[in-house]
């Protein structure tokens, strides 16, 4: 009540009291100024239990009334003589009123020391609002605690993580987008308290821009792409630009907006965006679009991969654009139409065997994707002459007939000489050359001779890149019947003995020399397109052919030797290629005469047979 409302109050007390007491004729002592005392120490700690005693010598005994003050606030707490409290930090301040018919007292006001920890602890900032980046400010810490605070200490936070900055009540830093958020902790005997994290506003330009993309993960080359350009900024961004650069590293500008929607999505370009708003600006990193696409641009190319006297090969390469990279190459050749499948991988060697009949060659590419298809290439390469091994001659007793297969790239030319003469078409001579394909020739010689002659006919082949050659050895058929006549006639002599070695003699010489020692025949042998297609038939071919790799059909080249060396002084090959050549020119005894049964020689029964295969 007011300080009017009491005064009035206690004016309708006395009256009344001073009424009462002339009418029971009592006499009304005055009343004495109440006194409060505490059952308690004079200090203690927030949250303990006191008692407090209004003491009044009033008559006749008055009542008692307990008030509290806070602040400039009065409230009453109790009504009796004895106020038992929980003792709080903010409701220190008491006071007691004893009331009789007589008046009433108050007592004075009565403080408790109330000790406690640190509490409402609160930071402020200087200077306040926004401040730039960079700004140095003044941090001040502020707490209520009984006795006081006699520990500050300062710590910064971003996100989870927390650093200790210094102790003392003021702090002075300089703020930055990563140090922008405070709090204080103050501390005396009691205890501690933190105070609320207390951020300050700090301006800054935009902060490493980065890009999300939508859908995330490889992209089908050609699908749309929708770019998204996120940036930190105080305040926000204003103005986003989109960039792209090609191999050029010249950039474009591609858009204007956060979002970015790209219609169709290609490999090969470099794409950012930069970020703005009033106090400047930031661009992210550049990236490349993981595109994803089935194989593309397939093509083959050929390398040359070895040229020896045994060999000549290239490797072709198939090379495609495709990610995720090539899983599965197949390789293809068309040959006179026809398609064939003859090999995988991303190379495939090929042997002259292979190129010297001609065809294109195509690769196919494929991913998990597509497949794409190579243009067919045809593969050629060039290299000297080679000699096949099923080059060779057959002998009757009036003809010599020799073939020499050769094949190189350019196709070469063949030339026969006997004896160190060239031999063309004559009387007693005839050459008769066909062509095998782009690389090879097959030259055939037929010479009329006698059954003394041993003629050497010598097959030279030559192209730009080099030469080579070939010596036939070719044995008499009088020497052979010779032989036969001496062991006949030593037989005669009626020696056991010498008849034994004659028979053993004679029967080596009919093993070697079948068809030689028959009845002669006098018909000429006629050259036919059967006897020049028998390669496996021949009877006479060089020592160091033998020694080579067998005569069947599909055998590999190989360079035979060479007489007197090639036409370029490198033993005919040239020296890209690779080849050895090798050996002094071959006479009868580096040749092996191995007969093989010939139509014309055969007898009657097996003639036939051997005509009808000749059929």
């Amino acid at each position: 009540m007011t300080g009017l409302e009491r005064l009035i109050f206690f004016a309708w007390l006395l009256q009344g009291t001073l009424f009462q007491d002339a009418v029971d004729g009592t006499n009304c002592t005055a009343s004495h100024k109440p006194t409060v005392s505490v059952q308690a120490s004079s200090t203690v700690r927030e949250g303990q239990n006191i008692a407090l005693t209004c003491n009044s010598d009033a008559k006749p005994l008055p009542t008692f009334t307990w008030y509290t003050v806070r602040r400039s606030l009065v409230g009453i707490v109790g009504s009796s003589r004895e106020l038992k409290i929980t003792i709080m930090a903010d409701d220190t301040k008491f006071y007691c009123e004893a009331n009789n018919t007589c008046g009433s007292q108050k007592s004075g006001v009565t403080q408790i020391n109330v000790l406690y920890a640190p509490k409402t602890t609160s930071v402020s900032v200087s200077p306040s609002g926004s401040v730039m980046e960079g700004t140095l400010v003044t941090l001040s810490c502020s707490s209520n605690a009984n006795p006081p605070v006699n520990n500050f200490t300062w710590y910064t936070v971003k996100g989870e993580q927390k650093t200790r900055l210094g102790v003392g009540k003021e702090i002075k830093i300089y703020v930055s987008m990563e140090v922008r958020q405070f709090y204080c902790e103050a501390m005396n005997d009691l205890g501690e308290k933190k105070s609320p994290h207390t951020e300050v506003d700090v301006l800054y330009l935009p902060r490493d821009p980065v890009v999300s993309v939508s859908p995330s993960g490889p992209v089908p080359e050609g699908s749309p792409v929708n770019l998204t350009c996120r940036s930190d900024a105080n305040p926000p961004v204003t103005n986003y630009i989109w960039y792209s650069e090609d191999e050029s590293h010249a950039p474009s500008e591609i858009g204007s907006e956060q979002n970015l929607m790209l219609a169709s999505a290609n490999e090969g370009k470099n794409y950012y965006c930069q970020a703005a708003n009033q106090y400047g600006s930031d661009r992210s990193k550049g990236f490349l679009l993981n595109i994803i696409y089935p194989p593309k641009n397939t093509s083959v190319s050929v390398a040359r991969s070895s040229s020896t006297s045994k060999d000549v090969s290239v490797i072709l390469t198939c090379s495609s654009e495709a990610k995720p990279p090539v899983e599965r190459y197949t390789w293809f050749r068309v040959r006179g139409g026809v398609e064939k499948s003859v090999g995988v991988g991303q190379n495939l060697t090929c042997h002259v065997d292979d190129i010297i009949d001609g065809g294109e060659y195509y690769c196919k590419a494929q991913n998990q994707h597509g497949v794409d298809t190579s243009t067919p290439t045809e593969v050629s390469i060039e290299f000297a002459p080679l000699i096949r091994p099923s080059s060779g001659c057959i002998r009757s007793k009036s003809q010599l007939i020799c073939t020499c297969e050769s094949h190189g790239n350019p196709a070469p030319s063949v030339k026969w000489s006997m004896s160190g003469q060239h031999v063309e078409n004559s009387l007693h001579t005839s050459v008769r050359e066909e062509s095998l394909g782009r690389t090879g020739l097959r030259s055939s010689l037929i010479v009329r001779l006698s059954e003394k002659d041993t003629p050497t006919p010598l097959c030279s082949s030559v192209n730009s890149h080099g030469s080579t050659s070939l010596q036939f050895c070719v044995a008499s058929t009088g020497y052979q019947m010779l032989s036969v006549l001496i062991g006949v006639g030593a037989g005669a002599a009626g020696m056991l003995l010498l008849g034994v070695l004659m028979f053993l003699i004679a029967r080596r010489m009919h093993t070697k020399t079948t068809w030689d020692l028959k009845k002669e025949d006098k018909t000429d042998l006629i050259l036919t397109d059967w006897t020049l297609s028998q390669e496996e038939d021949s009877l006479y071919i060089s020592k160091d052919t033998l020694a080579g790799n067998p005569t069947r059909q599909g055998a590999p080249l190989s360079r035979p030797q060479q007489p007197n060396g090639g036409a370029n002084g490198n033993g005919g090959i040239n020296n890209d290629l690779g080849s050895d050549h090798y050996g002094p020119p071959m006479d009868a005894t580096n040749c092996y005469h191995r007969p093989l049964p010939h139509p014309l020689d055969l007898p009657p029964r097996d003639k036939e047979a051997g005509d009808k295969e000749g059929e």
